[in-house]
């Protein structure tokens, strides 16, 4: 036997022995995340408005694309195995969506080199030929077990319950999640079924255990809460990268509602870790595992990275970006008038806030051509606020860039209440769904520590005068809303108790754009138009 045939024996027998243990072996992970970007692709400030370049440059504005490529190149340059994973809500929130859709959204996502993402209830926002037509650019899987689109001829195919990746030799299930009441908070259209979580999850778990597959990662839009109930119910959840909450996990970060990972202990087994990077592309979330032998969750660590002034940006991003930005360049210089202060669309699912009286006050300047005394607007609609000084049509765009119409309806007095009561309904940080309604000729108090139907209190309606009288339950009146709630949309079930529908076909931003044009400056001090109980006796 010749040495070179020596050799190789030698290292056949070598691998046939050796082969069985280093399968065993545990491996090392690293998971990107990112969730509820929202399209904000350029930095921007607090308020969630695109910054000017000065501001950029002064260290005021945080995230953006191109600081997120650099943020991801750092982490894949240091050599161990990556998955870049999205949790949902790309759509809707800047001005690209407004002038682009999903185009450049998909384009950068395949320029950063996602594995995987799942939907958002905000990518039906603009119907299913919108989402079709960035489902087919994408250059990577879509995963949502819980959604079914076999009767819809737009989106039939284009998503999968789950998708394994082989990492390091070993097999990674990735099973997507997105939100089961998306038909409430969005507009799917026909032909979509969204299923509910757990059975749909364990299916999917169920189906990649039978393929051999011992690591599993969920991408939840479901919720924060939703996916801490879920980690604790699907013990083969190794890792839950989530969305749709806004809530920041982290370690030592101001703003965070818990660690980076929330570790959720499971009795005689490994733990499953949840992670959420925020909201808006100001954090990259960076989670590292080592997975044992059996494949499941033995050591980690991490933590989001802030995507501030530190994180430099990657020029050829930076110069791809600016493509897109240059069109943008007139609307954000059309100057339609100022306001005194900023204002904070921070509390506006909660609480009445500047943003949702400046919205109500125009949608009711607007529907009283058609006779209406009052406006309900959902606080979905209000996407950002509005900086203090110039307001330009990119502000306003950004601001309120839901797709919706002004619509006016004749609701009884009861009718009325019961909206304002259904939108009291999830309060709170990590339960909210955006149905939390500001009001303009209209006055009322509620009591948040009451059980949910029985918080609202004391509500006024004004006259042609101003003044504020009881709202009597059998009186007809007429109300301005968006077409969203029209459609019955946030599960308001306005068609059912309203009649006289009227949809004026002029856009909400277009309204506001004009009322901020005849009122300016913007005051922005709240009137006490929504109370708690407690302030209201």
């Amino acid at each position: 036997m010749g040495l070179l045939r020596r050799h190789f024996l030698v290292l056949a027998i070598w691998l046939l022995a050796c082969g069985p243990a280093l399968a065993g072996q545990g491996f090392s992970l690293t998971i990107l995340s990112t969730n509820d970007i929202h399209a904000h692709l350029s930095p921007i400030d607090p308020m969630g408005v695109m910054c000017d370049q000065a501001a950029d440059a002064a260290g005021k504005c945080q995230g953006g694309v191109a600081r997120l490529a650099t943020a991801i190149a750092r982490e894949r340059a240091k050599g161990v195995p990556t998955l870049l994973l999205d949790a949902g809500d790309q759509f809707q929130g800047s001005l690209y969506f407004a002038k682009y859709k999903g185009e450049p959204l998909a384009f950068f996502m395949n320029r950063l080199g996602y594995d995987a993402m799942t939907l958002g209830n905000h990518e039906f926002d603009d119907g299913p030929a919108t989402l079709a037509a960035f489902l087919k650019a994408l250059h990577f899987p879509v995963v949502a077990a819980n959604l079914d689109l076999s009767a819809s001829p737009e989106l039939r195919g284009l998503t999968r319950p789950f998708v394994v990746r082989q990492v390091a030799g070993h097999k990674i299930g990735i099973v997507g999640l997105t939100h089961p009441k998306s038909p409430e908070m969005s507009s799917p259209g026909p032909g979509i079924e969204f299923e509910k979580i757990l059975p749909s999850v364990s299916r999917a778990v169920a189906a990649l255990k039978r393929q051999g597959v011992s690591s599993i990662i969920l991408v939840s839009h479901a919720g924060f809460e939703a996916d801490k109930k879920l980690a604790a119910a699907v013990p083969a959840i190794d890792v839950i990268v989530g969305g749709h909450s806004h809530v920041l996990l982290a370690n030592g970060a101001p703003g965070a509602v818990g660690p980076w990972p929330l570790v959720v202990p499971h009795t005689g087994g490994s733990p499953s870790l949840v992670v959420t990077a925020g909201f808006w592309g100001r954090f990259l979330g960076v989670l590292h595992v080592t997975f044992d032998a059996a494949g499941r969750v033995a050591t980690y660590g991490g933590n989001p990275v802030l995507l501030d002034a530190s994180v430099p940006e990657d020029p050829t991003v930076a110069a791809a970006l600016a493509r897109y930005a240059k069109p943008l360049e007139e609307l954000r210089s059309s100057v339609l008038g100022q306001a005194e202060t900023a204002l904070d669309a921070a509390g506006c699912r909660r609480e009445e806030c500047q943003p949702g009286d400046l919205l109500a006050e125009a949608m009711l300047a607007a529907g009283k051509a058609s006779g209406a005394v009052a406006a309900l607007v959902d606080s979905v609609n209000i996407r950002a606020g509005l900086p203090a000084g110039n307001i330009t049509q990119a502000d306003v765009l950004t601001a309120f860039s839901r797709p919706s119409t002004l619509v006016t309806v004749t609701l009884s007095g009861k009718a009325l209440a019961d909206l304002l009561e259904y939108g009291l309904g999830r309060l709170g940080v990590h339960g909210k769904t955006g149905r939390f309604l500001q009001v303009a000729g209209l006055r009322y108090a509620y009591d948040p520590d009451q059980p949910e139907g029985s918080r609202l209190g004391d509500v006024q309606i004004a006259d042609a005068k101003g003044w504020f009288s009881p709202l009597e339950p059998e009186t007809a009146y007429r109300v301005a809303i968006t077409s969203f709630m029209g459609r019955d949309g946030a599960g308001f079930d306005i068609r059912s108790h309203g009649r006289d529908f009227t949809d004026s076909g002029r856009p909400i931003a277009a309204i506001v754009a004009d009322y901020v044009k005849t009122h300016s400056p913007l005051a922005s001090a709240l009137d006490g138009r929504i109370r708690h109980a407690a302030d209201a006796k």
